[in-house]
């Protein structure tokens, strides 16, 4: 990598590639931050995660589930995320290589790559059904069609966006983020005023599990699982503030906290209006006008939601051999690809979004977990960041063939964990799952594996002095960007 920023492409130079971005280049302040975080939180997945939690639970203990799980999840996924892609300017594939190596985080990516397409398409069935309920509420017929057409109006929308950059996100977002919080708010006073707390808290679940234990550990796995599942955006959000304040802070309140209230929000409307879908619970609470004008306005978080969650992709796809350069609407074309599925097969893909929300704990709770110890324990906050872009053998973060095997085991490790702890699927659960959450014990195991086999293997830290930078500072021998 040239010193220079003179002969950086300008396409690959910003948040369009994978280069380190400076802080000069960098989008985010403290409002656009936040602004952000929230339209990204308060989109169709937190009244989805509502919905389902409606079917299991009641009012009180659904909320703190949702709430505390929430802010776990969170805050366990983002710790080292937030700190190093913000401290480094790195995406998240990127920050992966130091612990699992150069060819190691390309397994990663394909996790990385699922859950995002998983989640995009979910949000864009919901932004259809979202157009299919304004239909009904203004009295017109909606034909079957129309939620594969509102998903493909989706898809086009969020390439648009998505294709015009950073500045253009975070000016849709500054527009969206304060009609959300007065149409949230709206809809809370209307549920209070029209239903009353009495029959919120004594609302029974939709469709609760034979166990009462169970209904309660599988709402927690489910707000906790929430959480971690935005491991998919955390680095490219962190890699844009120009603070640590601003990465972390706006991360843990609006993705933990608000994402956990509103979805408490979702969970009250579904437990009194009788259903799991909040597009149709939005006109009967607010009427047809703020029932549809809060449809309007769901509907286009979620195509920002998208938009984030392409952008990631799309950077994240740079690391696929051949792709490094490849023009960015080309990049964001190639991401569209495969929620074209969703446009043919919509409400069949749509109902399998429980199992997927919950296999979100076991696709990022392991990686979180060696991440964590990675950064925070063995490396002390330090990457060399050269390395991180050098792909040759000798590379510093090479290991085997370019994996590093333990830290992929403990992948593999946490995914038996969380399967033996509780079967999503199935529901399928070992007596420990009353206490310890699956997505916890797929978390933690895996750390302390991680950490107990670095320190036996006795692998040499990262240097931080200046002698490994002199010797390094010349080309790279084998640039991976």
């Amino acid at each position: 990598m040239s010193g220079s920023n003179s002969g950086r492409n300008t396409e690959l130079l910003s948040v369009y590639g994978r280069e380190p971005l400076l802080p000069s280049e960098r989008e985010y302040k403290f409002w656009s931050a936040h602004g952000t975080c929230f339209a990204y939180a308060i989109a169709t997945w937190c009244f989805l995660t509502g919905g389902y939690a409606a079917q299991l639970v009641g009012a009180v203990q659904g909320m703190v589930c949702l709430i505390a799980g929430n802010l776990i999840g969170v805050f366990l996924i983002s710790a080292s995320l937030s700190a190093g892609c913000q401290r480094y300017g790195i995406e998240q594939i990127d920050f992966c290589k130091p612990s699992f190596g150069q060819n190691g985080a390309r397994v990663v990516l394909i996790f990385y790559l699922l859950n995002m397409i998983g989640w995009s398409g979910l949000i864009l069935v919901m932004f259809g059904n979202g157009i299919v309920n304004i239909v009904d509420a203004l009295g017109y017929p909606s034909p079957e069609w129309l939620v594969g057409a509102g998903v493909a109006l989706g898809i086009w929308l969020t390439y648009v966006l998505t294709t015009r950059g950073v500045h253009l996100l975070s000016l849709f977002n500054s527009i969206i983020t304060p009609a959300l919080i007065i149409i949230i708010v709206f809809m809370f006073y209307m549920l209070i005023s029209t239903h009353g707390w009495a029959e919120i808290l004594a609302a029974e679940p939709l469709d609760p599990l034979p166990s009462p234990w169970m209904n309660y550990a599988v709402c927690l796995e489910l707000g906790i699982a929430s959480g971690m599942s935005w491991w998919g955006g955390i680095g490219f959000l962190a890699r844009n503030t120009k603070t640590r304040r601003n990465a972390i802070y706006p991360e843990v309140l609006q993705l933990g906290l608000i994402f956990g209230i509103v979805c408490s929000v979702a969970l009250f409307s579904g437990l009194v209006v009788g259903s799991d879908d909040p597009t149709k619970w939005m006109v009967p609470l607010g009427g047809v006008f703020m029932g549809v004008l809060a449809l309007l306005f769901v509907a286009l978080a979620n195509i920002t939601s998208t938009s984030v969650s392409l952008f990631a992709s799309g950077l994240a796809l740079r690391h696929v051999p051949g792709l490094h350069k490849r023009g960015w609407k080309l990049i964001i074309a190639l991401m569209a690809v495969p929620l074209a599925f969703f446009v043919v097969w919509p409400n069949e893909l749509y109902d399998l979004g429980d199992a997927f929300l919950a296999y979100n704990g076991t696709m990022h709770a392991p990686v979180g977990g060696v991440l964590l110890v990675d950064y925070f324990l063995l490396r002390k906050q330090q990457l060399h960041l050269r390395s991180i872009f050098e792909a040759a053998p000798s590379g510093q973060y090479y290991y085997t063939g370019g994996f590093n095997l333990l830290a992929l085991s403990c992948v593999i490790i946490g995914q038996l964990t969380y399967f033996w702890v509780y079967n999503p699927f199935t529901d399928a659960a070992q007596p420990l799952f009353q206490f310890v959450p699956a997505s916890i014990a797929a978390f933690a195991l895996p750390a302390v594996v991680y950490w107990v086999g670095m320190q036996l293997m006795s692998r040499r830290r990262a240097p931080t002095d200046g002698a490994l930078e002199a010797k390094q500072a010349a080309k790279l021998i084998s640039p991976n960007i």
